[in-house]
């Protein structure tokens, strides 16, 4: 196995960057060390570890809502892009962008469909967290871009999950059935914190921008043979514990 071309996905930097706390750690952290044996576990195996969460599921099916109600805001279209890229560092799946083609974007934007609202507006006061900088830079390098944003969304949640929440609410009470006065309650409760049907489209859009950082992406590009070093020199501990007849 021969890491010395091994591309990092644009997800993992926040912690590939992270720093040594003591010196016993080395030089890589062990955050970082950890994430690059994910890698490893990935590249070698094909084993990657995703939890589903009910946020993830309405992430993923509502996407193209969330890029609806952007555009509509914005007054734009932005553009799905249904391409993988990398270079000679990088992996990546930007969201959406504005440009003729995504090599070549003139906006790179990060688009995020929150799950109620007490998720949603506290982003209005939030800095931008370092792992997404990170991971937006990358997404910059690979579209020769010159910038983008972070956007939350507040879209209704998707039948599947509300159902899905309606029956574990259910499930959770002590009632004789789904038409029991005080389960009914309870869903309409549910209802009014995932649908907002009653908010004004404006009013569910929260646009942060992220700069581009040069340093920063040479940072992650000076970082990457190091990286690659780690995980030759891993597999080759791996593989020498028990080696293996000829």
């Amino acid at each position: 196995m021969d890491f010395s071309q091994t591309k990092f996905r644009a997800s993992s930097w926040g912690n590939l960057l992270t720093e040594p706390r003591t010196k016993s750690e080395g030089a890589l952290s062990v955050t970082c060390q950890k994430e690059l044996i994910k890698i490893y576990n990935q590249v070698c195996y094909g084993r990657k570890k995703d939890i589903p969460t009910k946020q993830m599921d309405k992430g993923t099916i509502c996407e193209p809502e969330s890029i609806k109600l952007y555009s509509l805001v914005e007054g734009k279209l932005f553009y799905k892009n249904e391409e993988k890229l990398e270079n000679e560092w990088f992996t990546g799946h930007p969201d959406i962008f504005l440009g003729d083609n995504i090599m070549n974007a003139d906006q790179v934007d990060d688009i995020k469909s929150s799950y109620e609202l007490d998720t949603f507006m506290p982003k209005l006061i939030e800095s931008v967290d370092k792992s997404y900088e990170a991971q937006m830079n990358v997404y910059y390098d690979l579209c020769n871009c010159q910038g983008g944003n972070l956007v939350y969304c507040l879209v209704d949640c998707p039948e599947s999950v509300l159902e899905n929440e309606k029956k574990k609410l259910l499930y959770s009470m002590n009632v004789i059935s789904e038409i029991s006065p005080e389960y009914l309650i309870a869903v309409a409760e549910l209802e009014k914190l995932l649908l907002f049907p009653d908010i004004d489209y404006r009013e569910r859009v929260i646009k942060i921008n992220v700069p581009r950082n040069d340093e920063l992406i040479q940072k992650m590009k000076d970082k990457v043979p190091v990286l690659r070093q780690w995980l030759q020199d891993f597999h080759e501990k791996h593989m020498n514990l028990y080696p293996k007849s000829i």
